[in-house]
């Protein structure tokens, strides 16, 4: 347990100034969206003013009032790109101690004790990250709320409520179990990513790439082929339904870490 510890704070520490740099910036661009918008939409009103000789109301009328969804617009694209970056560090954090100059996977392998640790001490971090990104993202969309309603005119804002696209309504509902389904699906992401790159590592070159094909496929061929399955035989009610897709769920999370333990400690070697 004590090196477990040591090395998920390792693994924080090596990448937490990249981290906090990337959830810094995606945050302050998207309170710029908010205040841009806002902006952009009082000139708006303004320039038809001029340029229709119209009053204010009238102006405001055609132009439309402004409301927060439509300020944050951008959260999504910004928040998709943050996922991105996850899943791209979710490569990283495996291969940057491979192709690092020290060879940093060499002194990992050589700890004493279970290989495990290593897996899980990546894995912990990632889940700490993907915590510490949709806590902040929550943050923001409150903070931008506030700044909308502190720029925005009265005359021009569509409601004082706190309203958001479709997508940001399914990642941010405010429900503790919508938020763990949300974490607990990254998770498995994260722990796919972690067994192809294993994969990779233990095979190389066209044997790794193959394993790699086949478990994408038979990822696929499970969510697939279950569904077709329970559609076609059309003899399942709905919560039957949702445990029969639940347990397939927990089934391959389960492989996909029992997999990449296997590997960790079959199949490397220093």
């Amino acid at each position: 347990m004590k090196q477990y510890l040591m090395l998920t704070n390792e693994e924080l520490k090596r990448s937490w100034k990249m981290i906090i740099s990337i959830i810094l910036a995606m945050a302050g661009i998207e309170i710029l969206t908010v205040v841009g918008r806002v902006i952009y939409h009082e000139r708006q009103v303004q320039e038809y003013m001029s340029y229709a000789k119209v009053s204010e109301s009238d102006a405001i009328r055609t132009i439309e009032k402004l409301s927060f969804e439509q300020a944050s617009s951008y959260f999504s694209y910004i928040i998709l790109i943050g996922v991105a970056l996850v899943l791209l560090y979710a490569v990283q954090i495996w291969y940057r101690d491979w192709l690092g100059e020290s060879k940093y996977i060499y002194r990992l392998l050589l700890l004493p004790g279970n290989r495990a640790k290593i897996f899980f001490a990546k894995f912990t971090s990632l889940a700490l990250v993907i915590i510490s990104f949709i806590g902040l993202q929550w943050v923001v969309i409150q903070l931008s709320f506030v700044i909308f309603n502190w720029m925005i005119k009265d005359d021009y804002r569509a409601t004082s409520t706190l309203g958001l696209s479709r997508t940001l309504k399914q990642l941010y509902t405010m429900n503790l179990s919508d938020v763990l389904v949300i974490v607990t699906l990254a998770l498995f992401i994260i722990s796919f990513l972690f067994m192809l790159v294993l994969l990779e590592r233990s095979y190389r070159k066209v044997k790794g790439l193959l394993f790699i094909v086949l478990e994408v496929i038979a990822l696929v061929v499970i969510m697939m082929g279950g569904m077709y399955v329970i559609e076609t035989l059309d003899i399942f009610l709905s919560q039957e339904i949702s445990a029969i897709m639940i347990a397939l769920f927990v089934f391959y999370f389960i492989y996909t870490i029992w997999k990449s333990l296997r590997l960790l400690k079959w199949k490397i070697s220093v």
